[in-house]
């Protein structure tokens, strides 16, 4: 925009008024003003949505409507245009409220003269420029440059505006690098940070001046297609996208190819506001990346349904903790030498009106795409220290419970305290409660990282137990064994058993999982032991402890600790 030639568009419905308003406009000596003219609403609102006009001149009375109306739809789609307010009746009651509803100025128009008004409008301009600059600073990625998740959902509403107006279809694109916590692991943070500069100047080469790009999270980026013909359009360009990611990366010394995967929703079929449709495209992303590396995907009728279902499932878990439908049951853990019960895995079920158990791997996805983790996370400590109680209470002291943490519950700042706090209600020693993380807790980045080992040592110093649950099936370094305060090692039921056989599934990494554990000091136990055989060759290659269905499967608190009980005396006759 040219300060000095600047398009004005005079919005009254009072031709009269507008005619000496172009007029006192050509009065101007510093700036050369293009002058245009609507006299009504739905005219003014239209012209909101374009981009031929740098200023707004707005009479406060426009037919049954006043300005308050306008301001406000301007406030709504986030004009970045400034708007000047004029009228010609008294204004003392009405100019600061124009101001405070984002008008940039007011000018009564028996004050109308050529300085005034080319004053009034170029510091509006500047003004406006200014603050839509701080305003573009404080929505940036400091890393990338590009927009970050607040400007793009606001970009998004004005767009999905005027394509409702104008009938128009635009696409929402969830973009991101497949692996790439794998680059952060093995090369460091800087070289990752690296990468994803790249990665946003190839994105921004790709599209065109009417689109928006954002980077709104670690390696997520966020693509607005705005006035796209047809699929076809939003499907070339993520072909586009991907095969450029594709391309060979030099960074640092290193040889990197890495790819990408892509998820679209479309409007208006896939919703027609920003958190539907990048809901939407956020699950074909998912779907593209469960296809494989370096695919696109649409949202479709099949992704619908699974919405569908997430979201029933996200309001019946709501309700299933206001109403105590949860339930924890334990599953036994035994030592290999002689198979005595040593303690149980809390496991969570949930029980529904109708009596049907529904298994973890159903709810918990869920439950952790929305947060709710949190709160059946808590759940699940506090029933765990509750059993706890009740068995130390009647002379059952000597056996465990362990349960399963989340990496989103771990990073909240409270989850410590929140330990601390079931650990002293409920009075249990706190060395028979285990908590079991999966390697994800371990993939961070530094900064996450560091408070992770301080949050893990404050553990610890509360009496708990830590394992590392599923151990070798995620990306991590090994190095976390020494650095972090943990005691035991789960080797993961894949190593253990499969359907093709009754022998040990993974002799060698199950022999290889034991001798690091061994060398660093810290108790092994094997999941899903179904055979004799599986149990006879984990205890030939050292492991300790096990679970499974050779023994038991998961059972309620009162019916586990009674097995337990009665098969520990049988077993030591």
């Amino acid at each position: 925009m040219n300060i000095n030639n600047l398009r004005i568009l005079v919005i009254d419905d009072d031709y009269a008024d507008y005619v000496l308003i172009e007029e006192t406009l050509k009065g101007a000596t510093r700036t050369r003003f293009q002058v245009s003219h609507v006299s009504d609403y739905e005219s003014a609102r239209e012209a909101f949505f374009s981009d031929e006009y740098d200023v707004f001149l707005l009479d406060y009375f426009l037919g049954a409507e006043t300005a308050n109306q306008l301001l406000h739809e301007a406030r709504r789609i986030r004009l970045v245009q400034p708007i000047v307010v004029l009228t010609g009746v008294g204004h003392v009651e009405i100019d600061d409220q124009v101001i405070h509803m984002g008008a940039s100025d007011f000018l009564p128009k028996e004050e109308l003269s050529s300085p005034l008004l080319e004053r009034i409008i170029r510091h509006a301009v500047e003004h406006k420029r200014s603050e839509n600059r701080m305003e573009l600073l404080i929505k940036q990625d400091a890393l990338t440059g590009l927009g970050n998740r607040q400007i793009f959902e606001e970009l998004l509403e004005h767009s999905l505006a005027t394509a409702a107006r104008h009938k128009s279809k635009l696409a929402v694109m969830f973009l991101d690098l497949d692996r790439f916590k794998e680059v952060n692991d093995t090369l460091g943070h800087p070289v990752g940070d690296l990468l994803l500069i790249l990665v946003a100047d190839r994105l921004r080469k790709l599209i065109r001046d009417s689109d928006f790009i954002a980077r709104i999270g670690g390696d997520e980026f966020t693509i607005l297609l705005d006035d796209i013909a047809s699929y076809d359009d939003a499907a070339l360009v993520a072909e586009k996208l991907i095969h450029s990611l594709a391309q060979p990366s030099a960074i640092n010394g290193n040889h990197l190819v890495i790819s990408s995967s892509v998820g679209i929703a479309v409007y208006p079929e896939n919703g027609d506001t920003p958190i539907k449709l990048m809901q939407k495209a956020d699950m074909a992303l998912y779907e593209a990346k469960r296809k494989g590396a370096g695919q696109f995907q649409f949202f479709t009728g099949n992704l619908q349904t699974q919405l569908e279902e997430s979201i029933r499932i996200e309001k019946g878990l709501r309700e299933a903790l206001e109403k105590d439908q949860l339930e924890l049951h334990l599953q036994p853990q035994w030592r290999l030498e002689d198979q005595q019960i040593t303690g149980f895995e809390g496991l969570i079920r949930w029980r529904q009106e109708d009596g049907q158990l529904l298994s973890p791997g159903v709810f918990v996805p869920v439950a952790e795409k929305t947060g709710l983790i949190l709160p059946v996370g808590r759940w699940v400590l506090a029933k765990a220290c509750d059993i706890l109680a009740k068995w130390e209470k009647a002379g059952h002291n000597n056996f465990s419970i362990a349960v399963n943490v989340s990496p989103m519950q771990l990073r909240t700042p409270d989850f410590v305290e929140g330990c601390n706090e079931e650990l002293r209600a409920s009075g249990i020693d706190p060395s028979r409660l285990e908590l079991e993380l999966t390697e994800d807790v371990f993939l961070d980045t530094s900064e996450e990282q560091g408070a992770t080992l301080r949050d893990l040592k404050r553990l610890k110093s509360l009496g708990m137990n830590i394992a590392i649950d599923d151990f070798g099936t995620g990306y991590s370094s090994l190095r976390y064994l020494k650095d972090f305060p943990i005691d035991k090692i789960k080797i993961d039921k894949s190593f253990v058993s499969s359907a093709m056989s009754e022998e040990l599934s993974e002799p060698a990494i199950a022999k290889a999982v034991v001798m690091i554990a061994q060398s660093l000091g810290l108790s092994v136990i094997a999941e899903g032991i179904e055979t004799q055989a599986q149990m006879a060759a984990l205890k030939e290659r050292g492991c300790i402890a096990g679970q499974g269905f050779l023994l038991s499967a998961s059972l309620p608190e009162k019916e586990a600790l009674k097995f337990a009980l009665e098969h520990n005396e049988k077993n030591a006759e």
